[in-house]
């Protein structure tokens, strides 16, 4: 299941703090598809999944605007 978050116009770390408070509440094998339009942000957020063995994937969509998929495992 694909769970959505918008965090266009979030700064450091409120994206963060949304990806870990939706962790909590999903499954595993769900995806969070996070929006955000600061590129710290997605970096952020990959070098802390990571330090947990979850995966991310970062895909710029628009010019200035990223998704950040997180597979929770």
């Amino acid at each position: 299941m694909k769970h959505f978050i918008n965090s266009v116009g979030d700064i450091c770390p409120v994206p963060l703090f949304k990806v870990e408070e939706k962790l909590k509440n999903i499954q595993k094998g769900d995806v969070i598809v996070l929006d955000t339009d600061h590129s710290c942000a997605a970096i952020n957020i990959k070098n802390e999944m990571a330090k947990k063995g979850i995966k991310v994937k970062i895909k710029e969509i628009d010019s200035g605007i990223w998704q950040v998929y997180i597979k929770k495992s």
